[in-house]
């Protein structure tokens, strides 16, 4: 969070001015009128309360030892047992998605288990290549890939078999920051990739308004994605060579 929190800012301010200069803003004020019937009561503090925890766990794990996995069960435990979340609530989630992305851990953890992911490693020589080129050429697969299927579904499925990749050429990457380098790079990648509204849940949200063309969202998409790889490549590499990963 110490190198990628910044990042994500200077990404979000260079994005308001992108979106300013080709988007102008003519209206000189904006009346908005939002009515709520949401009646404040113990459930919001549950709400809170565990939405903090959770953070606090997850930011805090090498010294509570609490995997993050079983974190992330945490608020679903309380909130369904508190009753705040509801079956009618869960029967409105996009199971199609969460599928999809679990599908893809599957997949994943599948090729890895079974050996086709060592297999598939040992017929390409990634050791007789340039680690650079190994660094940016599968960031770049990653980020076409994540502009049509989702982020995380992209990342589930190239981590474990860029692990194994890395660790056939560890010497070669040690260089540059060892495999985290290799790894961290495609989770930039695939974060920056914003092409479509399939890619990201922002973007289907954003989508299912009906106020944003998709010719839009794909101008804007590729200009951030540019600009995302290029400064993510320069801290992935400068933070690589000075062992900060």
């Amino acid at each position: 969070m110490v190198v990628m929190v910044p990042l994500t800012l200077i990404l979000l301010l260079i994005a308001w001015v992108v979106l300013k200069r080709l988007f102008p803003f003519k209206q000189k004020e904006i009346h908005l009128k939002i009515e709520s019937n949401h009646q404040h009561n113990w459930k919001d503090i549950v709400v809170f309360i565990t939405f903090g925890v959770t953070i606090l766990l997850w930011l805090t794990d090498a010294v509570s030892g609490v995997n993050a996995n079983v974190v992330a069960m945490l608020p679903i435990a309380v909130l369904c047992m508190a009753g705040v979340i509801t079956k009618r609530d869960l029967e409105q989630l996009s199971w199609s998605i969460l599928w999809m992305i679990a599908g893809a851990f599957a997949l994943g953890v599948a090729m890895k288990e079974s050996g086709l992911a060592s297999h598939l490693i040992e017929a390409v020589p990634f050791a007789s290549w340039s680690p650079l080129v190994v660094i940016i050429g599968s960031g770049l697969l990653c980020y076409l890939m994540a502009n049509f299927i989702s982020h995380t579904a992209t990342a589930a499925l190239f981590i474990p078999i860029l692990a194994i990749a890395g660790s056939s050429m560890s010497d070669q990457l040690a260089a540059f920051g060892g495999v985290s380098t290799l790894l961290i790079g495609v989770s930039i990648c695939s974060s920056v990739a914003m092409v479509l509204p399939i890619s990201t849940p922002p973007n289907a949200l954003a989508d299912a308004t009906g106020f944003i063309q998709q010719k839009y969202m794909m101008r804007i998409g590729l200009i951030m994605g540019c600009i995302g790889l290029l400064l993510g490549y320069v801290v992935l590499i400068f933070c690589g060579l000075n062992g900060v990963f």
